[in-house]
């Protein structure tokens, strides 16, 4: 601020803007105020506050410095109101009351209030005489300051349209960000400056739109929009029908604002996929695999089956390698060409393949693959001696007859068949271990994560400890962190004698082996004790002992004992806390949660996420009011983005808001930029977790999103891709039968519905939506002959290998779900609990068993014990943190359904 002087006649019309230049420091409303007037040897007057507005303009020409200063701050905490008074006297022929009149002009105008940082005030100087390079960067600077009022005043002020132009660009970046502060200020007139301030685009539209929509606007915004003539009327009409998910008149304003690629992306959502993929399929430059896969997916939904056929023939031709194999198989299982698929990846990624037909519970064929022939009998030693000899002769790859070895390993075992794991394996590492070869250890965590845990110990147990050697097997085994060294180091210290039954409770509490007779708890509470008994702990690191018994337990998923512990030391530090907020969230403690969301809500509170969060513990906890205004402010508080509002989804889909997570995700991928990265989450979210699609009977719905689903598919190359394709293409063929059922097209849908289930026999999945669906489509021939024939195939595993408790409880599940066959479901799930009596799935399967006959106490009964296994000791199986948070939701929701749902027909 241009600092004046104390004598009038030192300021003349001609030095104003050279003093403008200087850009000091004011003493106004500051500590050099009273300095100044101390200075300049005028006695400060007590001088009462003028109201009068034409007397402060003539006080800011007062021959008092005193005077002068007071009217202008007096002026300035007036504002607006004085705009007008203040122009006139800009005008006036008085240079002290022009120059003053003019700088509280430009204040006031640009929101600076007389208690601003003096940085502000100074910044707002510069920005006055700066070009437009130098007005963008000190916007950046308030920005960065968050003087928002000052950024949206500097900018409309701003004479030049090419100049606001780029300053809105600048103000588009952190907008969002900035709209949030304010409203978590309780200023929504900032917020709406600061989102009218950004471009016309869609995307700051959309933002606009969302949140005048959330406050209740939208009547009145139509209104107004209503008269606003051609593209940026209807690109405004379309924001707010889009933000209010009323897709009908989204899609209209949207074709009419030329707008095709957002228009088509809503289509989807009507039921209509076409436009999208053809559009998609046409963007940017693609591969020749890919573009083809384009073509082919066009010509079978135009019903031209013969051109698909070529186009499917041409695809496996173009496969010159290893390397286009994957894609070129993905691509074909999406559009239903799975046989066509599996001979791709027979021919060039047989590890692939036959993981395929494992999922499909077709063991014949798995071994088949492997080179075993039909008639040879496990432990197949000849096939073993031969792939041995492979991967010990240095012209091999050896890590390929590695992995086919293990592959036979892990066969056998999740096929009830571990008593022959150890000769499958053996002749392999006896000849590593005689050859002193790493590869011995390095084969050990790959047992580990293959379920083969158990077998690993004892290969290290067989080799011993000479050289100290156990130590090394362990840190292979488990890697070589700090909470590992201080267990082994710990069991070690239990068993000095015997370091196999040290090795043996490391990986009892590792998870890695199983427990049947309860074990590891005791184990877990002795090595805590000692830990916590000063007489007993002989130095031992207290810390580090506890931490490693939390993250150990954590790893084997034993929850309820990491809970245990964090519970007890959540006060003694942040981490602790966050500990104990991570297992309370995983295993849905509301009223435990519900004080942490509340802590972080008043000191974070724009926070979306967490007011989400707090909002369905709320719910959970019966506060419904206060939930709904929470979720209303955490909506608000999106502002719209796509990202956030998937977020939001999944948060409601843990919580067991199916219906409410579905259409969530709906509406983000409405708001999202059709085809880029929230706008594919959403329809990942919806092909995997939108199973309220099929349950609420939105058949064309939810084939439309499948189908978008199979094409985003065909853009990648992992390994599960073709399964996953194949899941995807099946959702799609059964959308569109389930919907010509609905139309009364009734042969049609038959053969769609024929064709489906075929993509993948032996899949649960069937039993997730298919057969539930079908059981009262009035079509019970075919239903029966379906069911019996997915029955069949799945039961022809377990006769093969009567052990195979996957394949026992798949076609329990499946039997269970269809209501048919239950007295043999029930020996089926009986059979694969016998071996597997603490897996969750299992559990849960025999809790839908029961519910199809009818007994939902038995069914309930069941179900709690498989919520309770879920995060309890892996028993051989541990998963990752994710998985089992999952795992325990869904085991959740079945459990509020088994208390619920109307019981099957």
């Amino acid at each position: 601020m241009i600092r004046y002087s104390q004598s009038r006649s030192k300021l003349s019309s001609g030095s104003r803007w050279l003093a403008a230049c200087v850009l000091c420091v004011s003493p106004i409303l500051s500590a050099g105020h009273a300095s100044a007037a101390a200075g300049g040897g005028e006695q400060a007057a007590s001088v009462e506050p003028v109201s009068d507005l034409a007397t402060l303009i003539a006080e800011l020409g007062d021959e008092s410095f005193t005077t002068r200063e007071k009217a202008m701050a007096t002026l300035w905490q007036k504002g607006r109101p004085a705009l007008a008074s203040l122009r006139n006297a800009a005008a006036a022929g008085d240079p002290e009351v022009r120059a003053r009149a003019e700088e509280l002009i430009l204040y006031i105008s640009a929101g600076v209030l007389p208690d601003s940082p003096e940085e502000v005030k100074q910044l707002v100087m510069e920005f006055s005489t700066g070009d437009i390079e130098g007005k963008l960067v000190i916007l950046r600077k308030l920005m960065e300051l968050s003087q928002w009022r000052q950024v949206i005043h500097l900018a409309n002020i701003e004479p030049l349209a090419e100049s606001r132009a780029r300053m809105a660009e600048l103000v588009q970046i952190s907008a969002g960000q900035a709209a949030r502060e304010a409203i978590v200020a309780g200023d929504f007139q900032l917020a709406a400056d600061v989102l009218e301030l950004t471009g016309d685009n869609e995307t700051n539209m959309g933002m606009r739109a969302w949140f005048y929509v959330r406050q209740g606007q939208l009547d009145q915004q139509l209104k107004l929009a209503a008269g606003m003539p051609g593209q940026k009327g209807a690109l405004w009409r379309m924001s707010l029908h889009r933000a209010n998910g009323n897709l009908k008149a989204a899609i209209k304003e949207a074709d009419l604002a030329g707008l095709n690629l957002l228009a088509n992306g809503m289509r989807i959502f009507t039921g209509n996929a076409m436009p999208w993929l053809d559009a998609s399929g046409q963007n940017g430059q693609v591969s020749a695999i890919l573009g083809l896969s384009y073509q082919l997916q066009r010509a079978r939904l135009e019903g031209k089956t013969k051109e698909a056929d070529l186009i499917a023939r041409e695809l496996v031709r173009m496969v010159n390698g290893d390397d286009s194999a994957p894609q070129a198989a993905i691509c074909l299982a999406a559009n239903g060409y799975r046989d066509e698929a599996i001979g791709l990846l027979t021919k060039h990624d047989v590890i692939t393949a036959i993981d395929y037909y494992d999922s499909i519970e077709s063991p014949e064929r798995c071994l088949e693959l492997l080179g075993i022939e039909r008639d040879a009998k496990s432990p197949y030693s000849k096939w073993v001696a031969k792939n041995t000899d492979a991967a010990m002769d240095d012209d091999h790859d050896q890590e390929e007859y590695f992995e086919r070895l293990l592959i036979l390993t892990s066969f056998l075992y999740r096929h009830g068949e571990g008593e022959h794991c150890m000769a499958v394996m053996s002749p392999l590492m006896k000849a590593l271990e005689e050859d002193g070869e790493d590869a011995w250890f390095e084969l050990l965590p790959q047992m580990r994560v293959m379920d083969l845990g158990w077998l690993a110990v004892k290969f290290i147990q067989k080799r011993g400890n000479e050289d100290n050697l156990m130590d090394v097997s362990v840190s292979k085994l488990l890697g070589s962190n700090k909470t590992v060294t201080e267990m082994w180091s710990a069991v070690k210290k239990r068993h000095p004698e015997d370091l196999n039954e040290a090795l043996r409770e490391l990986s009892l509490l590792a998870g890695i082996i199983a427990d049947p007779n309860n074990e590891t708890d005791a184990i877990h509470q002795a090595l805590l004790a000692e830990a916590q008994d000063p007489q007993q702990n002989n130095g031992i690191a207290q810390n580090l002992r506890v931490e490693s018994l939390y993250a150990f337990a954590v790893n084997r998923n034993d929850f309820k004992a990491a809970l245990g512990i964090a519970e007890k030391l959540a006060g003694k530090n942040a981490r602790w806390a966050n500990a104990k907020t991570f297992l309370d969230s995983a295993m849905n403690r509301w009223a435990e949660l519900e004080p942490v969301y509340a802590a972080e809500a008043e000191e974070k509170p724009g926070n979306y996420l967490n007011l989400a969060k707090w909002s369905l513990t709320l719910r959970k906890m019966g506060k419904k009011k206060q939930a709904a205004k929470l979720y209303d402010r955490a909506l608000m508080l999106t502002m719209g983005d796509a990202s956030a509002l998937n977020q939001v989804a999944a948060e409601l889909s843990s919580a067991g808001y199916d219906d409410e997570a579905v259409k969530m995700w709906e509406h983000a991928a409405i708001m999202a930029s059709p085809g880029g990265t929230d706008f594919q989450s959403s329809i990942l979210y919806l092909s995997i977790y939108g199973e309220n699609l099929y349950l609420t009977k939105q058949w064309s719905k939810a084939a439309a999103i499948s189908e978008v689903y199979s094409q985003l598919r065909m853009r990648g190359q992992s390994n599960d891709g073709v399964l996953l394709a194949l899941r995807g293409r099946f959702n799609a063929e059964f959308g569109q039968g389930m919907a010509l059922l609905e139309k009364g097209q009734r042969d049609r849908a038959i053969a769609k519905l024929d064709a489906a289930r075929k993509l993948i026999p032996g899949d649960g999945s069937l039993a997730d939506v298919f057969f539930p669906a079908l059981r009262e489509a009035g079509i019970d021939e075919h239903y029966n002959r379906w069911f019996n024939d997915s029955y069949e195939h799945v039961n022809a595993a377990c006769k093969l290998y009567p052990e195979s408790h996957n394949s026992q409880n798949t076609v329990a599940w499946l039997a269970a779900r269809a209501v048919r066959r239950l007295d043999d479901a029930l020996e089926h799930s009986k059979k694969a609990l016998s071996v597997r009596p603490h897996q969750g799935a299992y559990l849960d399967t025999m809790a839908e068993v029961w519910f199809a006959k009818g007994d939902r106490q038995k069914a309930i009964d069941w179900s709690e014990k498989a919520v309770a296994s879920s995060v309890s000791h892996a028993h051989g199986s541990p998963r990752t943190h994710t998985q089992v948070v999952l795992n325990f939701n869904q085991l959740s929701k079945q459990l509020d359904r088994f208390k619920t749902a109307p019981m099957p027909r």
